[in-house]
C-alpha cells in the first residue's frame, strides 16, 4: 500500500494492489486514516489495483463520460 498526502489539494491518495484488497487488517486501519483526514476536512481517495484490460476499462469510462456531457 502506498499512500501520498496532498495538502495543498487536501487530498490523501491510498494505492493498494490486489493482494491488500482482501486484508482485512489493513482495511480496517484505513479507518483510522479516515476519520484522522475527516477532521482536517480532507477527501481519501482509495485506488484498487483491477483484473481488467486497462486500456479498455479506460475507453469504456471515457466513452461513459463523453455519453454523460
Amino acid at each position: 500500500m502506498e499512500v501520498y498526502i496532498k495538502d495543498s489539494l487536501r487530498i490523501v491518495e491510498v494505492w493498494m494492489t490486489n493482494g491488500e484488497q482482501n486484508d482485512t487488517e489493513l482495511r480496517q486501519s484505513l479507518q483510522l486514516l479516515y476519520e484522522k483526514y475527516k477532521k482536517k476536512k480532507y477527501k481519501v481517495a482509495v485506488f484498487e489495483s483491477g483484473h481488467d484490460d486497462l486500456l479498455d476499462s479506460t475507453a469504456g469510462l471515457l466513452l461513459h463520460n463523453r455519453k454523460l456531457i
